[in-house]
């Protein structure tokens, strides 16, 4: 089966390179473990991997992760720290914020679920989150990036 040859982000597209092969035992090889061979070029993986850690399908996104008429939109938000209380699969409610006192916090989206958590890369402009939600949203998160701080809270499970 497929291993991770180094640890790799999430949100990357493993290359050839990052990839080697794993011998396991055959009651020891997970459901959905990749094969050698495995077209990889379009799978982006959901979250970080380990070094040695076995490729299953799980760990990719696809079309269960992103509903049909819905897209993967990533957007960044200040607070880095925040995407330590997430994990993939989680739903947030997305609000745009400014920095003038007379304005309030706008809702730009109810229970938009988390599909991708890539590894924070060492830097201060926040962290990278990316959601399923629909092409309308996906246009109302791009607006608001662009004037505006973005910032999340969890939801209970609308699935």
């Amino acid at each position: 089966m497929l291993a991770a040859a180094r640890d790799l982000t999430g949100g990357a597209v493993p290359s050839d390179g990052d990839l080697r092969t794993l011998d396991l035992p055959i009651g020891a090889v997970p459901d959905g473990a990749l094969k050698p061979g495995t077209d990889l070029t379009a799978r982006v993986l959901s979250g970080p991997v380990r070094s040695g850690e076995p490729l299953t399908d799980a760990r990719f996104l696809g079309p269960v992760s992103v509903p049909p008429g819905s897209l993967a939109y990533p957007f960044r938000i200040d607070d880095a720290d925040i995407t330590a209380l997430l994990r993939v699969g989680d739903h947030l409610n997305l609000y745009a914020a400014t920095s003038s006192a007379a304005e309030s916090a706008d809702l730009l989206a109810r229970a938009v679920r988390v599909v991708a958590l890539p590894n924070p890369r060492t830097t201060s402009s926040g962290a990278l989150i990316v959601v399923a939600t629909t092409p309308d949203v996906a246009t109302r998160l791009a607006q608001a990036t662009t004037n505006s701080r973005i910032t999340v809270a969890l939801t209970p499970d609308t699935s």
